[in-house]
């Protein structure tokens, strides 16, 4: 009975592991982590651990950055009994996937919808509407 039940706690850990995998994007917890490894460019747990606002134990910074690792965000090499650990993944390839989703997931696709929701909530100003007309001008070749 022993043997069935370890073997049923170790599938159903690799599920779990194959779950996390397949996991779009980063946790909140994950996002602190790889932001301070953008900022830092290379970083061991101590050093993640100074820099993150809110206190969180190493074993638990080491597990995030072992998922994180099996997720193909970090890498770490060995460098005398510390992991220092570094960003694989760009940070504007994150900000691209995340905000994909978000305009997906809340706004059905539509980025007028979102653009329309900052305006309303007055999170965006004319100064930034002036420098996005900007930036679609340039983008456009110059055009309006």
């Amino acid at each position: 009975m022993l043997i069935i039940s370890h073997r049923i706690i170790h599938e159903n850990k690799k599920e779990l592991k194959m779950a996390r995998l397949r996991q779009e994007g980063l946790t909140t917890r994950e996002m602190e982590l790889i932001q301070v490894l953008w900022q830092q460019k290379e970083a061991t747990v101590e050093m993640i651990q100074a820099k993150l606002p809110n206190r969180l134990e190493g074993s638990t910074i080491r597990t995030l950055l072992q998922i994180m690792e099996d997720k193909g965000y970090v890498t770490h090499e060995k460098q005398g009994r510390a992991n220092v650990y570094r960003p694989i993944i760009e940070q504007q390839r994150v900000q691209s996937s995340a905000m994909k989703h978000i305009i997906q997931k809340l706004f059905g696709g539509s980025t007028e919808l979102l653009l329309a929701r900052l305006v309303e909530d007055e999170e965006i100003d004319l100064d930034d509407v002036a420098r996005l007309r900007e930036k679609l001008k340039q983008r456009k070749g110059g055009t309006s």
